[in-house]
């Protein structure tokens, strides 16, 4: 039928990679998402506490690259953080215009609280989808995730 309008040639939402990544997320994080009610925090605190947890201290720019969250967020949501103890931001000695941050002993309690729920929650959607394809999924991920970033193309 054509009725004038342009025609739109993109794969199937449910065979778009976007769109599956997006629907998986949103899966996982149903009950995550109550468990982080219950601990006090957002799924991007958590994100940070986990991240400085593994990692050690870092600089803003460092953890927002590492919890996947937008370098502008990442003051807002520390601040926050602060204020409950959570996390310490000192200036960095070798450069006095940068801060890091690590995390305070009440983060880590908080953590060490939370994370069997966590691991629970993960570990029945490995279950549920089966070790091997869980792990697979993860490598693949991985391996995604590694590929150097295509350029930008400029759009006619």
């Amino acid at each position: 039928m054509d009725d004038g309008l342009p025609q739109v040639e993109l794969a199937r939402t449910t065979r778009a990679l976007p769109f599956a990544l997006i629907r998986a997320r949103e899966a996982l994080l149903v009950p995550l998402r109550r468990m982080l009610a219950e601990a006090g925090v957002s799924e991007p605190q958590w994100r940070i506490l986990r991240v400085l947890a593994e990692a050690g201290p870092m600089s803003g720019q460092g953890l927002a690259r590492a919890a996947c969250l937008q370098p502008a967020s990442v003051s807002r949501i520390l601040q926050s953080m602060l204020e409950r103890k959570l996390i310490a931001r000192v200036q960095n000695p070798l450069n006095r215009r940068r801060q890091v941050v690590s995390i305070c002993p009440e983060g880590l309690r908080l953590l060490s609280e939370y994370s069997a729920m966590s691991r629970g929650i993960t570990d029945r959607f490995e279950q549920r989808f089966g070790a091997e394809k869980y792990r697979l999924l993860l490598d693949l991920l991985e391996e995604f995730n590694s590929l150097p970033p295509e350029e930008e193309t400029p759009t006619s």
